[in-house]
């Protein structure tokens, strides 16, 4: 009963011997009744809208809005726009399988865009909504992609063939001249619609609006409009220009320099004198961010065409940054060899590695260690014990010295030399090196008739061996 019901409203609906009042109480309805299905759980909104679209509404609203009736008109649009928020990939494909059987002037889309240019109100409200909804159907973020095909490929390809030579009509056909040909506010405020819708295709279509931009000339068209009265009007037009800059691709580029599409923003900037608004700080960002971004190309075309008309600007830096930018580059042409140079210091400047200097620091510290095994005494760690010597400050350690006895010495000189080790009061750490002196001569003295041997000439107990043996202990404690 349902969808017998939908299909007897449809057929109402585009039938042309229905009565105006009763197609308008018809369209009325049926826009309540979409109204009233936002107010459902998801998926009883989606059965609502899924049946909808089986019962053939996107047909009967294409033969709606063609009508001259514009409250019937006002009505399809706003219903329109529930689908679309619904499911744009549905009415994207509707209006592919259409292109097939229809010329380009009936197709759906065609027939919101044309709406969206012949709003007649003076505040562009029904023009607004229409741009909202064109947003939303090109936008590839909400483009699906299957195995099979791509929607974003497909559908793209179809709307700048069929569609985009009807939103860029009233830009095309109003900038013939040096300056607009129109210049009244609703015709500036649409297209400024049109030019925001533009920027955004500039944004995040990539190659198909590169190409349609490029082989139509359309950035020269729409620079005419920086001649406007209407300052909002040439502010999109350089928005336009300055989304194109931003992407900072070269195909971009050459055409801007082949065209000299540089002249209409240097001739805003100059017939905007010294006033600061916005005009002039948006003009100034943009040659701010070609030097700050060092775009060679549009650097060197801006300096070898317009520095003459801009060389006297110096309530900013801009200008002076950008022939600096210029010269240098001239600079690294004439002399390679110093700009390879320059790059060489840089990396070795900022680019120094984290882990060269941990390499670093650690052949440092295994040269130290290798230097310890050559055969020097050092002083062991400080996380051992200390002897007494090391704590006492130097004038305990003389009067100690003084008071030691000759005796005492020639104990401590006789224990070093019997038994091969120091005595416990010095802690020194020897090398193999001075080690195994020590060892041959303790082991020399324990043999007969050496010279360490009791009642030996050479003994301890004998004057000689006291002061051999002294010069040796200084010679060790000095080392």
């Amino acid at each position: 009963e349902d969808e017998k019901f939908l299909t007897d409203l449809f057929a109402q609906l585009t039938d042309e011997a229905t009565d105006e009042e009763k197609r308008q109480e018809l369209v009325n309805f049926l826009k309540e009744f979409c109204a009233f299905s936002q107010t459902l759980q998801p998926q009883n909104r989606d059965a609502f809208f899924k049946t909808l679209s089986n019962m053939g509404i996107l047909p009967a609203l294409e033969v709606i809005l063609g009508m001259d009736d514009a409250q019937v008109r006002s009505a399809a649009t706003d219903i329109f726009s529930y689908l679309v928020e619904y499911n744009p990939s549905m009415v994207r494909e509707f209006v592919m399988q259409e292109a097939q059987q229809n010329d380009d002037d009936i197709l759906l889309i065609n027939l919101i865009i044309e709406h969206m240019i012949c709003d007649t109100d003076p505040e562009l409200g029904g023009a607004v909504l229409l741009m909202g909804l064109l947003r939303t159907l090109v936008d590839p973020e909400n483009m699906l992609a299957t195995a099979n095909k791509t929607e974003k490929t497909e559908f793209l390809g179809f709307f700048y063939k069929h569609c985009m030579h009807v939103l860029t009509a009233p830009l095309l056909a109003n900038t013939t001249e040096d300056k607009p040909s129109k210049d009244d506010f609703q015709t500036a405020q649409l297209l400024a619609l049109i030019l925001e819708l533009l920027t955004f295709c500039v944004e995040h279509h990539t190659y198909h609006i590169k190409n349609y931009i490029i082989n139509k000339d359309i950035l020269r068209r729409v620079l005419v409009l920086m001649a406007s009265k209407h300052a909002f009007l040439a502010l999109c037009a350089l928005r336009f220009k300055r989304k194109i800059i931003g992407l900072k691709d070269e195909f971009y580029n050459r055409y801007i320099m082949k065209s000299f599409l540089f002249e209409p923003v240097v001739k805003a900037f100059l017939n905007n004198g010294s006033r600061y608004n916005l005009m002039n700080s948006a003009i100034i960002e943009m040659f701010e961010f070609i030097r700050v971004e060092d775009i060679k190309s549009l650097t060197a075309h801006v300096i070898e065409n317009y520095w003459k008309a801009l060389e006297d600007v110096d309530y900013v830096q801009t200008f002076k940054g950008l022939k600096l930018r210029f010269e240098q580059q001239r600079e690294r042409q004439d002399n390679p060899k110093l700009d390879s140079m320059r790059s060489i210091l840089r990396n070795h400047r900022y680019r120094r590695d984290a882990r060269t200097l941990e390499d670093e620091e650690e052949m440092w510290f295994n040269t130290d260690e290798d230097d310890m095994e050559d055969g020097e005494a050092v002083v062991p760690p400080s996380d051992k014990p200390k002897n007494d010597e090391d704590i006492m400050d130097p004038i305990s350690k003389f009067m100690e010295r003084k008071k030691l006895k000759e005796s005492e010495e020639k104990e401590v000189l006789l224990k070093t030399n019997l038994s091969g080790r120091q005595s416990p009061s010095f802690k020194l750490s020897f090398s193999s090196g001075t080690k195994s002196n020590l060892t041959s001569q303790s082991s020399a003295s324990n043999l007969p008739g050496s010279p360490g041997s009791p009642g030996s000439p050479g003994s301890p107990g004998s004057p000689g061996s006291v002061s051999k043996s002294t010069s040796q202990m200084a010679a060790i404690t000095t080392k």
